[in-house]
């Protein structure tokens, strides 16, 4: 079944009754009142089948920009057409010629990232490799990528030299401000400040919990550094104590009242001073008097119970239950433990305003035996041997099948499922189950044998698209909604990047756009982003660049869906983004010029041969521009120079990326330096500054000779 308004059909029925039986009307107004409500109640259920509604022309569309400052995308992206591939992201957009028929883009973090049978492309760029056991290992502010293959590590398309391919790993840790700090990698052998090798570090004992400080068994790190106070290295004690020779810190901050002889670590939140015990940096009510008989017990990086040999201590307070501690445990992921004696559920009491501890249901004529306990962490189901207990619902079951508790383990979800149903969940919407489709729980009249979702590259998008051998429906998950769109083909229907087409059209949402004949995705751009603090209500946009049979078009995806046709030429001159736009080899640049006479257009082919003052896009050249030594080099050198402005000095919270772009000319040198976003305090006409300043480049070769070159870049003031 679909979604009608029944509400208001059943509310047009009751009128219709009202209408039949009222004695006030006359017998010539009743008919003329019954046949006006027919007709609305079939206008309103038709309206209801029909949702592809049509998008609005706005013969002034332009591209609208808020407070993020990209040229393109935030998220590096390839766009897929049928003859050619668009990279795009943050100040970067080309057109790549890769095998189209085993070109798969990868999602999510790895955006950045694209394979065909003939090897990889980074951020758009073609490496021959081999890419056997590729690992996406991390990216830095700057947008540089770390990644690896079974026999090699790399930075963008650069390879790293002498590290340890096997175990080179992301090591996140916490920053000096309590984030998770994720520049830091390890290996076997030393730790790494994204790809800078930190010297003297040792790899081996380096941490392994992400909300610990970047240390190893000597020291620890601040930016690749050996961290100093008073001109003494911080030792490490766990996750809530470091120490130097004369101070003790807790959380970053300086104790007084503690000698650091006297510290010593239990585990990563326990810890020692003299005979107390403090958990995450406080004191608890615990005193050690053995300390051969402490044990605690930890999992997933979290520190769950400690024990003094005679209680038991749940985040530094001592629990009601009096537990065997011989036989004590507890589930990973449930407020539960056990002993010999029986399982236990910690649960708020909303009378006595705090946790208490009650025992579970589950009968056992001998001891408990923990190897008999497992836990679903999905559906929250505690199973031992034939019996199971739903924490989520507080049911209890007994006498199960062996079958009934292979589906309750097999399941995702958080619902008890016994009954053999064989529920196939086909993703956070539907499930599939006794041969039919259903909805967020309810029973709907898709075809369960012919029924899929529909890819969708954007995989953010709160907008899904579904089909059976009937019908292709559109979903919000925000609104938990779904229609039904009428007007579509649904043998020819695909997904195309974020939009739906089939032979005729194109569609967003359940909105017809333009004509899909000969259609290709050109660029995209992200819009408005809103303002301060999320106080600004404006809706956020999106803006694409789309070529169908009819010519280009600009289309704007909002609270509303709009487009402007920009006619059958591309020309640059619509729209100042379209400048940095690199189109495939068969538009060429697309600008018209005025026809000439046949000698005078000879006249102007032999002297373009000997002068080019065209600027060229990356890919439209055979080799790139390059700075001397490579473009780390060229950041050392602007790392140098620049001077970062008091102001944002004095306020770590303004530091941000500044992004510029420029030409290259031939001989080299940088010219018409451009800001596009900066952090404000100057941070732009810094880095003006700076460019100003560079070395000369290699230029741009193309047909031989040297050309100028577009380029952009992005700085990262810290």
């Amino acid at each position: 079944m679909f979604y009608y308004p029944s509400n208001g059909i059943n509310f047009v029925f009751l009128l219709l009754y009202i209408v039949e039986n009222t004695k006030v009307l006359s017998t010539k107004q009743k008919p003329m009142i019954r046949n006006f409500l027919i007709t609305f109640s079939f206008s309103l259920l038709f309206s209801c089948q029909n949702t592809s509604i049509s998008a609005l022309e706005d013969p002034a569309l332009k591209i609208e920009y808020g407070s993020g400052g990209c040229n393109f995308v935030e998220t590096p992206t390839y766009i897929v057409n049928k003859n050619y591939v668009v990279y795009q992201d943050f100040c970067t957009h080309m057109v790549i010629y890769p095998d189209l028929a085993s070109f798969k883009a990868r999602n999510k973090e790895e955006s950045a990232f694209a394979f065909d049978k003939n090897g990889m492309y980074v951020k758009g760029e073609f490496i021959k490799i081999d890419t056997s056991g590729f690992t996406f290992l991390g990216m830095n502010k700057e947008m540089d990528f770390l990644w690896k293959t079974k026999y090699k590590v790399f930075k963008n398309t650069a390879e790293l030299k002498n590290i340890d391919v096997a175990t080179f790993q992301p090591n996140p840790c916490k920053s000096n401000n309590g984030e998770v700090n994720d520049q830091y990698y390890k290996d076997k052998n030393f730790i790494y400040y994204f790809d800078k090798k930190t010297k003297g570090s040792d790899g081996a004992t380096a941490n392994t919990n992400p909300y610990d400080f970047c240390h190893d068994k000597n020291y620890i790190y601040f930016k690749g550094e050996v961290a100093i106070f008073g001109g003494e290295p911080y030792q490490y004690v766990n996750c809530d104590f470091f120490k130097t020779k004369k101070y003790v810190f807790r959380n970053g901050e300086l104790v007084d009242d503690m000698h650091p002889d006297n510290l010593k670590a239990l585990s990563g939140h326990y810890t020692r001073y003299n005979n107390d015990v403090y958990f995450r940096g406080n004191k608890t009510s615990m005193k050690i008097k053995n300390s051969s008989k402490v044990k605690v017990w930890t999992a997933d990086n979290y520190d769950f119970y400690i024990t003094d040999g005679k209680s038991i201590f749940k985040d530094g307070k001592e629990i009601d239950q009096k537990v065997d501690l011989p036989s004590f445990g507890f589930l990973s992921g449930a407020y539960c433990f056990y002993d010999k004696n029986g399982i236990y559920e910690r649960v708020y009491n909303q009378e006595s305003k705090k946790e208490i501890i009650e025992k579970l249901p589950f009968k056992n004529e001998e001891k408990i035996n923990s190897k008999y306990i497992s836990y679903n962490k999905f559906s929250g189901i505690i199973f031992y041997k034939n019996q199971a207990y739903a924490t989520r619902t507080k049911s209890f079951y007994e006498d199960l099948t062996q079958r009934e508790i292979a589906v309750g383990k097999a399941q995702k979800n958080d619902v008890d499922d016994f009954d053999g149903s064989n529920k196939v969940f086909i993703d956070y919407n539907f499930c599939k189950m006794y041969d039919r489709i259903y909805f967020r729980g309810k029973r709907t009249s898709f075809d369960a044998e012919t029924f899929v979702p529909m890819d969708n590259s954007d995989q953010y998008s709160e907008d899904k698209y579904y089909k059976d051998k009937n019908v292709v429906s559109y979903c919000n998950e925000r609104i938990r909604d779904i229609k039904k769109m009428s007007d579509i083909d649904v043998n020819s229907a695909r997904t195309f990047n974020i939009f739906l087409i089939d032979k005729n059209f194109l569609y967003c949402k359940n909105v017809k756009i333009i004509k899909s004949a000969g259609i290709e995705l050109l660029a995209s751009f992200s819009g408005y982003r809103g303002g301060f603090c999320g106080l600004d209500s404006t809706p956020t946009s999106d803006f694409y660049l789309f070529k169908n049979s009819e010519g280009f078009w600009l289309v704007k995806i909002s609270d509303k869906i709009s487009y402007r046709f920009l006619g059958k030429v591309f020309d640059r001159k619509w729209e100042p983004s379209f400048e940095a736009i690199n189109l495939a080899k068969k538009y060429g640049n697309n600008r018209t010029v005025a026809p000439q006479k046949k000698v005078k257009q000879e006249q102007n082919e032999n002297k373009s041969k000997t002068i080019d003052n065209e600027v060229y896009n990356a890919v439209a050249v055979q080799i790139q521009t390059k700075y001397p030594g490579g473009i780390q080099k060229f950041y050392a050198f602007i790392k140098k120079n620049y001077v970062i402005p008091k102001e944002i000095l004095d306020d770590e919270s303004s530091r941000g990326g500044v992004f510029a772009k420029f030409i290259i000319e031939k001989d080299g040198s940088l010219s018409k330096i451009e800001v596009l976003h900066d952090i404000g305090y100057g941070s732009g006409k810094e880095l003006e500054r700076v460019l100003k300043l560079s070395p000369n480049w290699i230029p741009a070769i193309k047909d031989g000779k040297p050309v100028r070159c577009l380029y952009s870049i992005p700085y990262y003031v810290q």
